[in-house]
């Protein structure tokens, strides 16, 4: 298994944190736009580690 990179942990770290933030906003009844806005930060941020990864692999 290889040592992620620090942009790879700096993204996992990011989608963990939107992940954490979407679910409380949800959770306290916040606005349904901003959950989404976390969501999808999440996705790319998930998918932005994946991407790095390919390239040191």
């Amino acid at each position: 298994m290889a040592k992620p990179t620090p942009l790879q942990v700096r993204n996992i770290i990011m989608a963990v944190l939107m992940a954490i933030a979407a679910g409380w906003n949800f959770l306290r009844g916040g606005p349904v736009w901003l959950t989404a806005i976390f969501a999808v930060g999440c996705v790319l941020a998930v998918g932005s580690a994946a991407l790095n990864g390919g390239a040191s692999n």
